[in-house]
């Protein structure tokens, strides 16, 4: 492509927010029929650089064009006019409205004829089955669908659009590998056919899978492009953290433990109706996982877990260390009381405030412990969380509103949160969900501490390579029920995609959950 003018330019793009400087000379192009994956760590000024080239902030200095042609960027209809269609990482929909409202809002007039409905409800439908093996019904209303079926909402939006630039920032985090798998083939058709993207994603096997070149951000600062015939994970980790890093985390085998009580039981817990009974039973010190497609049962049971939502049939039950008695988990806050700690996957709608300041996210669940005579004690709430924030690697500007915060940065924000509760049992629905490689990295290791300290962590992963180097053993959900039961060090990622789809293979572990 070299000597071609390129689809799309970015030269010298800065932007500050006070003295904040997010931007300081960010760079990039994507030629016609090519894929640009743009790497940084949380805060090197991506999210930043999207909204600038998506109109929704104005740079304060640098130059965007298109063929050749300099934009003014102004508004974010602007960037449509122009051909940018962004898709944004955080999951963008009018829940009340149907389906096909949120396909096409913003998209033209709102009075249409009859045949043209007709054509919208023809198109929207043929791109959500692209996308979708079961796509959700176009009459259903959106805020009733699940994160992944949101997304897939959003994206064939973007689609509709006809884009010829499409900005995806991180939207591959809710979706299970089929979706992904089918969305990424469209994208590369429609490269194909003279269309460009930006693509954004933590997940190094994506980039290496998808993008024709790579470009890195740091500090707000381009500082490096690679092709993709010269492109490893291990150059690239190292462009984006200036710093050696391994390629690949790996762990040593660590012995399960098996003599000590128990903390935590599932007894014939039946996710829905039909399903079968699930048996879990998880000692301290232990990591489980919980894979399989999105909308199999494993976010359910978590759910259940956590007694955010009644099971069809069974019952779970924490375990009181001292008298070894059972206590059953009835409702979120009676497991908070027995010593249980859920983290959510949307941190958006269900894990911080964001116009509250990261020390009132923070406190919210433990104010009370800072109260002497009735009367909160500021100081000891700061000082609560300076400590955490160090447990949790997280630099503690308490003033600072946990929406200004990278994704994650609120994710430390909310660990820290339940850390403070000292939980025997932590549940964490796909912690990494959107943070970059080294966070990735900082939270493992917390992980691991907590359970070298003895913490029982049950947690549900979107990602394979979690699975295969994190997780003591990984529970496999297919229809609502769990299919297989597999270890650490005896699967491998075949072994454990086939049982997403419901094909059992000989590394099922038997003896896990007695």
């Amino acid at each position: 492509m070299a000597g071609q003018t390129p689809l799309f330019e970015a030269a010298g793009v800065a932007k500050s927010f006070g003295a904040t400087k997010a931007l300081v000379d960010a760079s990039l192009s994507v030629s016609a029929g090519e894929i640009v994956a743009l790497l940084g760590e949380n805060g090197s000024g991506k999210s930043t650089l999207v909204k600038t080239l998506s109109g929704v902030l104005r740079p304060d200095r640098g130059t965007v064009r298109m063929d050749g042609r300099p934009l003014a960027l102004r508004t974010p209809r602007a960037a449509l006019r122009s051909g940018i269609v962004t898709v944004f990482q955080e999951i963008l929909t009018a829940p009340d409205l149907s389906v096909a409202d949120n396909l096409w809002l913003g998209h033209g007039s709102a009075f249409t004829t009859r045949s043209e409905q007709m054509r919208r409800r023809a198109e929207a439908e043929r791109i959500l089955s692209v996308l979708a093996p079961d796509p959700p019904p176009l009459e259903a209303e959106t805020g009733e669908l699940d994160l992944m079926q949101q997304q897939v909402c959003v994206i064939a939006r973007g689609l509709l659009r006809r884009p010829r630039l499409l900005v995806l920032d991180e939207v591959t985090s809710t979706l299970d590998v089929t979706i992904r798998d089918r969305f990424f083939a469209e994208l590369r058709r429609r490269c194909a056919q003279g269309a460009g993207a930006l693509f954004i994603s933590h997940r190094m096997d994506e980039v290496l899978t998808l993008a024709h070149r790579f470009v890195a951000l740091r500090s707000g600062e381009t500082v490096g492009t690679v092709d993709r015939r010269e492109a490893t994970a291990g150059r690239l980790v190292r462009l984006i953290s200036g710093e050696q890093a391994a390629e690949q985390r790996t762990r040593a085998a660590r012995t399960r433990p098996t003599t000590t009580a128990p903390v935590l039981r599932a007894r014939r817990v039946v996710v829905r109706p039909g399903a079968e009974p699930v048996e879990l039973t998880v000692r301290p010190g232990e990591i489980v996982g919980l894979a399989g497609l999105e909308g199999h049962g494993q976010d359910e049971f978590l759910r259940i877990l956590a007694g955010l939502r009644p099971p069809t049939a069974g019952e779970v039950h924490l375990l009181d260390q001292d008298t070894a008695s059972a206590v059953a988990v009835r409702s979120y806050r009676s497991a908070v009381r027995l010593g249980m700690a859920y983290v959510p996957r949307d941190r958006k709608a269900e894990g911080i405030t964001d116009v509250l300041s990261s020390l009132d996210n923070f406190s919210l669940p433990t104010l009370r412990r800072d109260a002497v005579g009735g009367a909160v004690r500021p100081r000891r709430t700061r000082r609560r969380f300076t400590t955490l924030a160090g447990t949790v690697n997280l630099e503690p500007r308490p003033a600072i509103p946990a929406g200004r915060l990278s994704g994650g940065n609120q994710q430390k924000v909310i660990l820290a949160r339940w850390l403070a509760t000292a939980p025997r049992v932590l549940l964490l629905n796909d912690p990494t969900r959107g943070v970059d490689l080294r966070t990735k990295h900082e939270l493992y290791d917390l992980f691991e501490g907590l359970t070298a300290d003895g913490t029982a962590i049950v947690m549900l992963s979107t990602e394979v390579e979690e699975h295969l180097h994190l997780m003591d053993r990984v529970l496999v959900f297919h229809s609502g029920s769990c299919v297989q039961e597999l270890a650490h060090g005896e699967t491998d990622r075949e072994a454990l995609i086939a049982a997403y789809f419901g094909q059992r293979q000989e590394t099922l572990v038997q003896g896990g959950s007695q």
